[in-house]
């Protein structure tokens, strides 16, 4: 059961020195809309549960729909009064979590500055694709954009939120997840090394580069033929959550490999090295987080059973799940070949348009022209008509000799062919081995591939032939081609 006035009431700082003091904030312009919207539920005390996700339904929708911009804003606004509430309450449990008491360490009241920044004083709204956060003048309905970084956290969870898409997730389960997974508040938890991944949840990530003159080749065949047996067993069984201790079997399979490249160890020498590579890894990955290592143990040493065991001082980490970490690799080769082929493939179909043009009757006298063509278009910004003057040629002309859509579209169809070819190439034996026995497995990464493709420079290169000539062509596939033309 939920009061209609979290809707009109915002959680906002300071807190103040009694933690449990409450600190909210009536938004009156918040209240008068939602009386508009929802008269005959505003007098009652509580909404029960399909009222409440009712009214957060017709909010969402007008927030990211409606054609009045000031009604959109209004819609935003009770909105984020309500996550408000539910990111106080995320806040309050983060130190639960961890086992962490306000003598210890921190309190939850210094987690709210890095998701509590929201006054309610502004009017925002999110553009057509719900990427980017405007600001609202309520007096002449004009927008200006919020640099990125500098946006409210509340309309950051709204931006990413959607209540039409079947999911039973709830907007206060939604508000909870992006709380604990803001990216300053896990900063600030790491600096006392908490929230970091189990030792097993390290061994499964790619090894950074950095980190080869501290690991011998002998570490990277013990990291290989973990993450061979480890990682198969983990997705085929579909475990979730952390990442258990490796069994008998798997370590035994693990030796197996070993001994086939001439690397012989007993089961405990196996776990010893994998532990010692883990905490190289985990200090490393502690660096690039926080800029500073910890040295903290993982295990601690039992004198009565002369054994080790789990420091029970760190907390409880949830390691992330097989498929994002390998999604995570195949990002990482996507993003290191994309370009390469990207760059390789418009310098293919440039020549390709010119030898076209040249065996061409009617413009054969413009194949030689072509590169400067695309240099006025693409570098100086002028319009298939500037062009045409230059030329002296009607604009109809222009645009045939160009055929920019046909142009994009080729360079699209290539790139996503050849990409998928030399990502497959790319690839370890684990994810081949996927693809000859999964059918949908190579169809779904061809459609990821098309996507990725798409997003990374398609889509806002397509957007750059429809807009207006005084806006600058700067995608990823127009920078490219200025890169080709002044090489």
């Amino acid at each position: 059961m939920v009061s209609p006035s979290k809707y009109w009431q915002m959680q906002i700082l300071p807190i103040g020195e009694n933690v449990q003091l409450k600190k909210y904030k009536e938004i009156s312009v918040a209240k008068e809309f939602f009386k508009i919207q929802f008269s005959h539920l505003t007098s009652q005390p509580t909404l029960s549960t399909e009222e409440n996700k009712q009214v957060q339904t017709v909010l969402w929708e007008i927030f990211r729909s409606k054609d009045d911009i000031h009604q959109r804003a209004l819609a935003g606004l009770c909105l984020r009064c309500y996550v408000s509430h539910r990111i106080l309450i995320t806040c309050k449990t983060i130190p639960h979590i961890y086992n962490v008491s306000a003598e210890n360490l921190f309190r939850y009241t210094d987690l709210l500055r890095f998701v509590l920044n929201d006054d309610g004083k502004t009017l925002v709204i999110v553009d057509s694709e719900g990427k980017n956060q405007h600001i609202l003048n309520h007096h002449d309905g004009t927008t200006r954009p919020i640099p990125k970084g500098r946006g409210f956290f509340s309309v950051d969870i709204l931006q990413r939120f959607n209540p039409n898409l079947g999911s039973k997730e709830s907007l206060d389960n939604w508000t909870t997840r992006l709380t604990r997974q803001n990216q300053e508040i896990k900063s600030f938890l790491w600096e006392f090394g908490l929230a970091t991944p189990s030792d097993w949840g390290l061994l499964c990530k790619s090894v950074p580069r950095s980190l080869s003159g501290l690991l011998l080749t002998e570490d990277y065949e013990i990291v290989k033929a973990f993450q061979t047996v480890y990682q198969r067993d983990r997705l085929k069984t579909r475990q979730k959550g952390r990442c258990s201790e490796p069994t008998p079997s798997q370590l035994q399979e693990m030796l197996h490999l070993l001994q086939q490249i001439n690397i012989t160890f007993s089961p405990q020498q196996l776990i010893y090295h994998l532990k010692r590579i883990a905490e190289i890894l985990r200090q490393d990955w502690l660096y690039r987080k926080t800029g500073s290592t910890k040295t903290v143990p993982t295990e601690v040493y039992d004198n009565s059973t002369n054994d080790y065991f789990e420091n029970p001082e760190l907390p409880y980490y949830t390691d992330r799940e097989p498929e994002d970490i390998e999604l995570e690799k195949l990002q990482e080769i996507c993003n290191n070949l994309f370009e390469k082929m990207l760059y390789q493939i418009i310098a293919e179909v440039i020549q390709q348009r010119i030898e076209d043009l040249q065996k061409s009757r009617g413009y054969k006298n413009f194949a030689q022209r072509f590169q400067e063509g695309l240099r006025f278009y693409y570098q100086e910004n002028k319009s298939l008509s500037e062009i045409g003057k230059l030329w002296q040629i009607e604009w109809s002309k222009a645009r045939r000799i160009f055929q920019l859509e046909n142009f994009l579209e080729i360079v699209q169809y290539r790139t996503e062919e050849i990409f998928l070819e030399k990502l497959l190439q790319s690839v370890n034996k684990y994810q081949s081995t996927r693809i000859s026995h999964e059918p949908d497995y190579l169809k779904n990464l061809a459609a990821e591939i098309r996507g990725f493709a798409y997003e990374k420079t398609f889509k806002e290169a397509k957007a750059e032939l429809v807009t207006s000539k005084r806006q600058i062509k700067n995608s990823l596939f127009a920078r490219l081609i200025r890169l080709y033309l002044n090489n």
